[in-house]
């Protein structure tokens, strides 16, 4: 039924969009990366399981709306429509249906709870923000449900997520993230399911079966004229007790920006733990966090959180320096631990793996052409991922029309 309405929508926007052309801005962007190996994390756009992908844009605005055609074609000979949509906006209110990415913390790297590491689902969504609202308090809510592949049994379930972003003062920010898997196949797909998804507590009832997780995150960033160092951290509850959540992983960062200096930099220093000691009942443990008894927590078989997945840890620093005005120079050294407790159905690896992830990038900037150079390594294995120890190299670019 959605992949009906989605070719629906796409032949409306093809066919209605010469009409309007001449008037309204319309940008094509095409984008090609390449790298040797497959290697952990996410690299100008590719997830841990792509060695490679084409990619091409359509974006364009029609008075309060828009909209975006993404075809992508991966070394798997696969298409795909991952971040296409099409939205509108009235007032404070955005609405709209597509595939996009979603990154729910305040890290430009990661989240515990939705990150990039997996394919995005395929969803409707509802934003509101008073950003226009003359006040000093801002805020914003999103909320969207979606659809999982291989969640559930091997089978499609449901996703529903909210986010609530409020911004007392300037620099400070606190958010307030869920997430919940919900129906599918032999599962209620009613509104009651729906509404216990969203709001009330789910640890008993005909509803039980709903896997919830919750969290918050904060971020502050100190005035520049004191330092410009910017704190954030993010704590995620895999499990619920009283609709509150608990058995909490944790991320915490540091971000210092220095733009006065002959070579504007970026230091980041973040930290990830994903690991669950035991909980007083019994219901949290090793290996628990991403895991559930009825739904994984994962979209083709990546987990929706970080790359590390379920009983990692991460220690890294990422440098980004402005060598000039066209050219930006980017070196990362990350120790990561997978699989901390060896179990063997982890999805990364059957057994304990820890090393570094280097890298060093070089990027290069004239107008609407970018080019960029990657060289890595990757001090361990990970078998269930397919992914070896080694060096590597990439190469990608994108151009705007």
């Amino acid at each position: 039924m959605y992949k009906n309405i989605s070719l629906l929508f796409w032949f409306l926007i093809i066919n209605i969009q010469p009409i309007f052309a001449q008037t309204q801005p319309v940008q094509i962007k095409t984008n090609l990366t390449f790298f040797s190996e497959r290697f952990l994390g996410v690299k100008n756009g590719l997830r841990f399981s792509n060695k490679g992908i084409a990619k091409l844009d359509l974006l364009y605005n029609l008075n309060n709306s828009s909209s975006q055609l993404s075809l992508n074609y991966n070394e798997g000979r696969k298409y795909t429509l991952d971040g296409s949509y099409l939205q509108h906006t009235s007032g404070i209110l955005t609405f709209g249906i597509g595939s996009i990415d979603r990154n729910w913390s305040f890290s430009n790297k990661t989240s515990l709870i939705l990150s990039r590491n997996t394919r995005p689902t395929k969803s409707i969504y509802l934003k509101l923000q008073n950003d226009m609202v003359p006040t000093k308090t801002k805020w914003s809510l999103e909320i969207f449900n979606g659809f999982t592949e291989g969640s559930l049994d091997k089978t499609r379930s449901m996703l529903l997520g909210s986010r609530v972003i409020l911004t007392p003062v300037q620099g400070l920010n606190f958010e307030l993230v869920q997430t919940s898997q919900w129906g599918g196949k032999g599962k209620n797909n009613g509104l009651s399911a729906l509404g216990a998804a969203l709001i009330t507590d789910t640890n008993a009832g005909k509803n039980s079966n709903i896997n919830k997780m919750a969290g918050f995150g904060i971020s502050y960033a100190i005035p520049d004229k004191i330092i410009p160092l910017r704190i954030y951290g993010q704590a995620i509850g895999e499990d619920e007790a009283g609709s509150l959540p608990s058995c909490y992983t944790y991320m915490t960062g540091l971000e210092w920006t220095n733009k006065k200096t002959r070579y504007p930099t970026i230091v980041i220093i973040e930290a990830l733990d994903t690991r669950i000691n035991t909980s007083e009942n019994g219901y949290c443990g090793p290996n628990t966090m991403y895991n559930n008894n009825t739904y994984s927590y994962t979209n083709y078989g990546k987990t929706m959180g970080t790359a590390i997945d379920t009983e990692g840890t991460s220690l890294g620093i990422y440098i980004k320096s402005e060598i000039s005005q066209k050219i930006d120079i980017e070196l990362a050294v990350t120790s990561v631990v997978i699989n901390d407790r060896n179990w063997s159905d982890h999805r990364l690896s059957s057994q304990r793996q820890s090393g570094l992830i280097n890298s060093l990038g070089v990027s290069w900037v004239k107008k609407n052409i970018r080019l960029n150079g990657n060289i890595y390594s990757q001090g361990f294995n990970l078998d269930k991922a397919n992914i070896k120890s080694g060096y590597g190299v990439g190469i990608s670019s994108s151009i705007l029309f």
